[in-house]
């Protein structure tokens, strides 16, 4: 964020010159002032060809020669002829070294042609000819913050912070420092100063919203960006505008506005892959599977070939349980990033969702000996060798990745299971029990060890748990089924009949639910 300080040096030159010339001031040609008052009155008229003759004319003059050359020099900046600019601010300066709008025009020439070091010393100089000049200190400022010396920073500003509150720089440049430097509390009510200064343009608008945003200060900075969007004509709401005040949103967790903003920067940019992408994502972890997908199909359309939009595809579908969708986009995007883990990873999902075991395997395995303290990947080739009757295998990469991460659920789940299938039933009930003790929403482990109860005829246990089966998956052809034969055991012929007849209504569902309980893998790693 730099402004233009060209026409404010053409104004400090003539407050400075009558006392840079005083000494001289009766024996100067009263022509020579006229036609620099005339050139600075036609500069802010835009006049500019008409400014430079009457500054010219005012070279002739030896006492207003210097602050002549300044307005030329002020003039070429304003063209953005920067060399001559240079060169005219140089002799102003060679003339008359305390001309302060000479300095100034020639620091932002500098800063125009980056050339940060010299613009520095010119600053400087400005300094030690008016202290409180607050344009020197926000340029040198905005320099310490780019350092990230922000102390220093602050102590530049301090003395000119009234002045800096007025404009989109300053406040700018004030934010960034507080903010770097934590205190938050003292830049959150700069936005309120933002917001009552009036006609400032959408770009430095989104560039303060943003830094407060990234920074902590969420709600201050969709303030900013509200208001910036409010302003309304002749300046309509941006693209980049509605875009960024959507991911402040999405940084405030509010899905529901952040999607509603993604929205209307795609009827501004419809073909934003950005958007596409960011608004899938969104509407994927807020549970709108057919939206995100709505959004991934848009996408794939604009960049087939793109391996993120693959991905996100793909993965939506297997949540879906479009599997046949999910697998070509997913095959292409492995193949185009074979080292990454998400991509083999979620494509071996699919795999084990279409019971394509040795596919699976043979995609995670590269991936686990390339990675072997990853803890998911280790339970993924757990459960595919678990359901490929490879019980001591899946044993040992169950057990490792319990103990690469102790808090989690589904390792502890299938390593009960292959304890189970090896004929170790009191073992497995026990860390069954311990399972449901942390996590008692389970449905598979409540359901597993209500039949291995049922198993050792603890009969009054098991129906605990086959309950809990049924309340946390109703559809459960197993859970309803097994309680059912429980109950008749048990002497409640009514009940169990009912449940019979409820799982045998359910049997139609058992392939596809099956499927569903292969699915072993979690795609949003």
């Amino acid at each position: 964020m730099r402004s233009c300080c060209a026409l404010l040096g053409i104004l400090t030159v003539l407050i400075v010159w009558p006392s840079a010339a005083a000494a001289h001031a009766q024996s100067t040609p009263v022509d020579g002032r006229e036609a620099l008052k005339t050139a600075v009155a036609l500069v802010q008229q835009g006049k500019l060809v008409e400014a430079d003759k009457q500054a010219r004319r005012a070279l002739a003059d030896p006492e207003t020669r210097a602050v002549a050359y300044s307005v030329l020099g002020t003039i070429k900046l304003q063209q953005h002829n920067l060399s001559d600019s240079a060169k005219l601010l140089g002799e102003a300066i060679r003339l008359e070294p305390r001309l302060v709008g000479a300095q100034l025009s020639l620091a932002q020439v500098y800063t125009l042609q980056n050339k940060p070091h010299l613009a520095r010393t010119r600053f400087e100089k400005v300094l030690e000819l008016d202290p409180g000049n607050a344009q020197a200190r926000l340029a040198l400022a905005r320099s310490e913050v780019e350092k990230r010396n922000y102390q220093q920073a602050l102590k530049l500003t301090e003395p000119v912070q009234t002045a800096l509150r007025e404009s989109p720089e300053g406040l700018y440049v004030m934010a960034a420092a507080l903010l770097k430097s934590g205190r938050r509390d003292q830049a959150g009510p700069l936005a309120a100063d933002w917001n009552r200064l009036t006609n400032v343009p959408q770009a430095p608008a989104i560039a303060f919203g943003l830094l407060l945003v990234q920074e902590g200060a969420i709600d201050e900075g969709i303030a900013v960006l509200e208001r910036a969007k409010q302003a309304g004509p002749p300046s309509p709401p941006s693209y980049e505008l509605i875009f960024n005040l959507a991911g402040a949103y999405l940084m405030k967790k509010d899905a529901v506005r952040a999607l509603e903003h993604y929205d209307t920067a795609l009827s501004l940019t419809p073909d934003s892959l950005d958007a596409l992408r960011l608004a899938a994502g969104v509407a994927e972890r807020n549970g709108e599977l057919e939206r995100s997908l709505s959004y991934w199909l848009r996408a794939k359309k604009l960049s087939p070939d793109d391996p993120v939009v693959l991905l996100g595809f793909g993965r939506v579908c297997f949540k879906m349980d479009l599997l046949d969708d999910a697998e070509p986009a997913l095959t292409k995007a492995a193949s185009l990033k074979p080292g990454d883990i998400p991509y083999q990873y979620t494509l071996a999902a699919v795999k084990v969702g279409k019971r394509q075991y040795d596919e699976a395997r043979s995609l995670l395995e590269p991936l686990v000996k390339a990675h072997p303290n990853d803890p998911h990947l280790q339970y993924a080739i757990g459960a595919v060798l678990y359901t490929q009757g490879h019980l001591q295998e899946a044993a040992a990469h169950l057990s490792e990745s319990i103990r690469l991460e102790p808090d989690q659920l589904p390792s502890y789940y299938y390593l009960a299971l292959a304890v189970r299938d090896q004929g170790k039933d009191v073992e497995a009930i026990a860390m069954l029990t311990k399972l449901l003790a942390l996590h008692p929403d389970h449905a598979g482990a409540s359901e597993t060890l209500g039949l291995l109860l049922m198993s050792a005829q603890r009969n009054d246990e098991a129906e605990g748990y086959l309950r809990a089966a049924i309340r946390l998956n109703p559809k459960s052809v197993r859970a309803n089924y097994q309680l059912g034969l429980l109950l008749a055991r048990l002497g409640k012929k009514e009940e169990a009949d009912r449940l019979l007849a409820h799982a045998k209504t359910l049997r139609e569902e058992d392939a596809a639910s099956s499927r569903l309980q292969l699915r072993l893998m979690d795609p949003d790693r």
